[in-house]
């Protein structure tokens, strides 16, 4: 099913359309620029980290590129001195290095170590396996290993000389069985003619990593000899460690198989073969980077390249060291953000002096948007207040072409200013109300209903049935009430507004000569504000209109069932259904005729209410009235009270001669509806009771062993109950029968026609109080 579109019909839509027009102008004009300024700022933030990316990154392109040139220089620088040194021993020492050439070789050996430290060791060997190892001593002094293999017996002589040439030790270790001719060193120069460098391996007697420069000699008689100049690489690994690449990256120098020749760990990555130290892989560093960056350099080769490695990125170079004449490479890897990271922060900085502009005309715009708002607002009032003067002056006119509207004799209802006053204020229904019977009823001259341009009139309120209302308004007080339920200056009213269907309530009362003798009510108006000083003027006129009357209270002694008496507070809580069983006695009755019974039923409608407890009361709701119930049938001689769950049923009228069975009972209700409203309030709970009255036929007799309970039912018991079913919530509802028997002390409110099983179609009354 298709639905039908609401129409507001008092609203001019070209007129909306120009009212959404201007505020989406007011406020879509200054979050637009403020929208357009943010997008600039991220667009530009954006530009400018790509741009100042890629610059950063250009940078270290030539960063990376300076540090390898570096390595090389660095590499080459190390390695030329140690591959001349070989060339001049070559050169010089033609005849070998034993025999007569001993001094001149330690003499030779030992300048070259002085001025070139990366030298460790100079070997000369011969084919014959003779051998002689020079290498640095302490104290500046030299160690030289002599190894005589023939002709001969094999001896290896260690001699110690200090800085002066001196020699200051000599031993024999028989142990040593080191053979030159079985070297990396020795073999490779063997099979080449010109100088031959080693890959990497472990020093025989030092047993550290390094390299050896080697090159062989034979002489005319086909003697053959070889020259050799060891190198470690721990100087390397040192100034691989000195490099500062960013703030983390890290350079190693490897050879085209990956065996890694300097590290900035040094001899610490040496791993064991055979038991035997080793030069490791790049792949078996454990470095997850520098495994990735060999892996791409595997597959890609040399060159620069961006890699992601565990989320982050890294810049990694490796480049080829062509001047040493070997197939070696430098790695660098280091992160990306060690280069570009300022960028970043810096972008992150200008982002958030960004963000304190935008605040601030942000900041501007809601300025300008609520002044362009107010202003908007401001007209609006003004054009509103400008209609209501124009409504206003309209009404004053109209009323006062009618001036017989005013006159105390015109017997005919105001209806003309009740529709005025609806008009004019935009209220749901306004009525006009005077004062009568000594100010203790207000009677209803008109009211009109805007919605269904209807008039009601007399309808009455007594003085008995809200007592705050007519307090309030005796004594000259407007009273204005959002929400009438709630408000207790208009308590038990909102029973009648909620039959309409309305809410708030405006009462301005009507003065002659300093008395109030009526009052103006405007039920669930929108704009009273501007509209206030009409509708006190209007009052004012209506007082002209109003007969004089008396309105000085009534005074009477309230009756003697209307003041509850304090129960005290150490009543027993454990109970029988049964509260009043002691003014019967149980064994002289049996099932009997009660014609003129009076019942009342309370009843109450939340569980939760029934166990609320009020502050300073070490009591509940129900247990406070059910003990004022008993008081009052205590004092007041009601035989019969009885508690069944949500219900208390009170009962009078068992003697045929009791005729003011069906008072008692009223009066008992009356106080009972009064104790509840007040608990009910004071507890902030909503009124959570009902109330039913009837006088009717009722039937009674004491049941069950002993000890037997007397039991009441029938027409008198069933219809109070239904009574307070049907009540509105904190009202006492009566039947016609008991209306007919309290309406000479009693006022009644009509209420309506109701169905009752058994009785037909009958009309119930709503007990507002005394007379």
């Amino acid at each position: 099913m298709v639905s039908t579109p609401v129409v507001d019909i008092e609203v001019d839509p070209l007129d909306e359309r120009r009212r959404r027009r201007r505020v989406l102008l007011r406020i879509g004009i200054p979050l637009g620029g403020v929208a357009l300024m943010i997008a600039t700022i991220l667009l530009i933030a954006f530009y400018a980290d790509r741009a100042n990316r890629d610059g950063a990154l250009a940078l270290s392109d030539d960063l990376l590129a300076t540090l390898e040139q570096r390595i090389g220089i660095e590499v080459s620088a190390y390695l030329e001195p140690a591959a001349r040194a070989v060339r001049i021993l070559r050169d010089t020492l033609h005849d070998g290095a034993l025999g007569d050439q001993l001094p001149l070789v330690e003499t030779f050996a030992s300048s070259l170590l002085r001025e070139i430290p990366q030298i460790a060791n100079l070997n000369f060997a011969d084919e014959n396996g003779n051998f002689v190892l020079v290498r640095g001593g302490r104290d500046g002094g030299i160690d030289v290993k002599l190894v005589e293999n023939a002709p001969g017996p094999r001896r290896v002589i260690w001699i110690h000389r200090n800085t002066a040439g001196d020699e200051i030790g000599r031993e024999e270790d028989p142990t040593d069985a080191y053979d030159p001719r079985t070297r990396p060193w020795y073999v490779g120069a063997l099979a080449n003619d010109q100088l031959f460098w080693t890959g990497i391996y472990i020093f025989f007697s030092q047993r550290v990593p390094g390299i050896t420069a080697s090159a062989k000699y034979r002489d005319a008689s086909g003697r053959l000899y070889l020259f050799g100049v060891d190198i470690t690489l721990d100087a390397l690994s040192r100034f691989l460690g000195s490099l500062e690449i960013g703030r983390t990256g890290r350079a190693v120098i490897m050879d085209d198989t990956g065996e890694l020749i300097a590290a900035p760990t040094g001899s610490a990555t040496l791993r064991e073969i055979n038991q035997e130290p080793a030069a490791p892989r790049v792949d078996e560093l454990g470095d997850e980077v520098l495994t990735h960056a060999y892996d791409r350099f595997r597959i890609e080769g040399a060159g620069h390249r961006v890699i992601e490695v565990g989320g982050h990125r890294y810049i990694s170079a490796v480049t080829p060291i062509t001047s040493v004449g070997r197939n070696w490479s430098t790695m660098i890897v280091v992160p990306e953000d060690d280069f570009i990271g300022f960028v970043a922060s810096n972008n992150r900085k200008a982002l958030w002096m960004s963000l304190v502009i935008v605040a601030v005309t942000t900041f501007l715009a809601s300025l300008l948007v609520r002044q362009g708002l107010r202003a908007d607002r401001g007209a609006r009032l003004l054009l509103e207040r400008q209609s209501a003067i124009t409504r206003q002056s309209g009404a004053f006119a109209s009323l006062a072409s009618n001036a017989s509207l005013f006159d105390p004799a015109r017997s005919l209802p105001s209806r003309t200013l009740t529709e005025t006053l609806a008009d004019v204020t935009g209220a749901r229904r306004a009525s006009i109300w005077t004062l009568r019977g000594g100010g203790r009823i207000l009677l209803c001259e008109d009211s009109f209903d805007r919605e269904t341009n209807g008039h009601v009139e007399g309808l009455e309120l007594h003085r008995d049935e809200l007592p705050g209302l007519f307090r309030h308004l005796l004594g000259g007080e407007e009273i204005e009430a959002a929400d009438a339920a709630g408000d207790r200056r208009t308590v038990g009213l909102n029973r009648v507004l909620s039959a309409f269907g309305s809410r708030a309530l405006l009462v301005v009362p009507v003065r002659r000569d300093d008395r109030v003798v009526g009052s103006v009510w405007l039920e669930d108006a929108p704009g009273i504000e501007g509209s206030r000083d009409f509708v006190r003027a209007v009052a004012n006129m209506m007082a002209l209109r109003i007969a004089d009357t008396s309105i000085a209270p009534v005074a009477r002694e309230p009756s003697a069932i209307a003041k509850l008496i304090t129960v005290p507070v150490d009543v027993a809580r454990n109970f029988t259904a049964d509260l009043r069983p002691a003014a019967i006695d149980p064994s002289a009755l049996h099932a009997e005729i009660f014609p003129g019974m009076a019942v009342m039923v309370l009843r109450f409608t939340s569980a939760v209410a029934m166990g609320v407890r009020i502050s300073g009361i070490p009591r509940s709701i129900s247990d406070e009235i059910a003990c004022g119930l008993q008081q009052i049938a205590t004092d007041n001689g009601i035989p019969y009270l009885k508690l069944a769950g949500y219900e208390i049923v009170a009962a009078a009228g068992f003697q045929p001669a009791e005729s003011s069975a069906a008072t008692v009972i009223a009066d008992m209700a009356l106080v009972v509806r009064d104790r509840c409203t007040a608990l009910f309030e004071e507890s902030k709970h909503s009124y959570e009771f009902q109330i039913g009255i009837d006088c009717s036929l009722a039937f009674g007799g004491a049941v069950g062993n002993e000890p037997r309970v007397f039991n009441l039912w029938g027409d008198a018991v069933h219809i109070a109950g239904a009574m307070a079913a049907s009540a509105l919530p904190g009202t006492v509802q009566a039947t016609e029968a008991a209306y007919q028997r309290l309406r000479q002390h009693f006022l009644f409110r009509s209420r309506g026609s109701f169905y009752l099983p058994h009785v037909g179609e009958a009309r119930t009354f709503v007990l507002a109080g005394r007379l």
